[in-house]
Parts: structure tokens; C-alpha cells; sequence
């Protein structure tokens, strides 16, 4: 794997984890073993999921050299 590649894979990981942590509430009362794992207050912990996978989603992100024009 080259160097720079690993940030793609936590950048792909990162944003696949902040998306499910938007339905972490709806899951709460569906799957026992989300019972568990969020507790109490799924509302919080649901946030805060998201906002870190979108916060390491934010700092691993690396834009392409390509240019694209329009000739």
C-alpha cells in the first residue's frame, strides 16, 4: 500500500462511521446490543459518533491533483 493511501481508507471508514451514527437512535429500540452499548442517552452518544467520524473525515481528506476543465 503507498504511502499516502492509508488516509483514504480512514477517510472512507471515518464518513461510513459518522453515517451510521446517524441512525444509532433508531436502532436503539430495534437491536438489544445497541441497547448496550449506547446505555442510557443514545441521543448524546449518537452525536458524539458523528461527530468524530466526521471530524477525522474532516483532517484525513486529501483533494486529487486532477484539474478538470472545461475545454
Amino acid at each position: 500500500m503507498p504511502k499516502m493511501e492509508w488516509k483514504r481508507v480512514v477517510y472512507h471508514v471515518a464518513v461510513v462511521v459518522a453515517a451510521l451514527g446517524m441512525f444509532l437512535p433508531l436502532l436503539y429500540g430495534a437491536v438489544p446490543l445497541v441497547r448496550e452499548l449506547l446505555g442510557s442517552n443514545p441521543l448524546l452518544k449518537s452525536l458524539a459518533v458523528i461527530a468524530l467520524g466526521w471530524l477525522t473525515a474532516y483532517f484525513t481528506f486529501e483533494e486529487r491533483g486532477e484539474k478538470v476543465t472545461a475545454s
